[in-house]
């Protein structure tokens, strides 16, 4: 009798014991499972508040519960009331067109305040468009349009005169990637030649 009671006893606390096992395995993997979840939301909600932040769409609503934390600045001409400053715009004159750029600073020691304009695609348009860049600059300074690179060198396209404090403008039709630079690189490029060759 005592033999079937230890027997009964020790297979209960086993029954429990893997009883609270399961029980952990599903409550963990729920758990985790909701986690997934609630990240996949972030992600698209970020990624649904970038495209429209590229687009140009009005959005309140905060990427996966955290503040955007860019520029909103309504008393830029350029900017409509109540959507995220973009740092590229390109617009004409039926309004701004669905073209987006980025604007990387480069750590260039030669050529400070200098900037790289990248578009996601080229294009040659049909008119004139107006591109609009948010940089570092302040009214009053030049800024240098430039095409090519360091590797391949430059060639200047404009040089622009800033009304607007931290906005550049500056007209094309030809849709490519940019430097924008206070510096007048070619000029400092030509000058070092000059040095070099004597």
């Amino acid at each position: 009798m005592r033999k079937t009671r230890k027997y009964l006893i020790a297979f209960l606390v086993t029954v429990l014991l893997v009883s609270s096992l399961f029980a952990g395995i599903a409550i963990s993997s729920r758990s985790q499972t909701n986690s997934e979840m609630e990240m996949d939301a972030e992600v698209y909600n970020t990624a649904e508040n970038t495209l429209k932040s590229f687009l140009g769409l009005e959005d309140n609503s905060n990427a996966g519960g955290r503040e955007y934390s860019g520029d909103r600045d309504t008393s830029d001409p350029y900017v409509g009331t109540g959507r995220m400053t973009q740092r590229v715009t390109v617009k004409n004159e039926n309004g701004i067109l669905p073209i987006s750029g980025t604007v990387t600073k480069l750590q260039d020691a030669y050529y400070p305040g200098t900037y790289e304009l990248k578009f996601s695609n080229r294009a040659i348009l049909t008119s004139i468009a107006s591109v609009q860049v948010i940089m570092d600059v302040e009214p009053g300074e030049q800024v240098y349009i430039l095409t090519g690179s360091k590797e391949t060198g430059y060639k200047q396209v404009d040089v622009v005169e800033v009304d607007t404090d931290k906005l550049v403008v500056f007209d094309t039709a030809i849709i490519q990637d940019y430097t924008l630079s206070k510096t007048d690189i070619i000029g400092a490029q030509a000058a070092v030649a000059s040095v070099m060759g004597d």
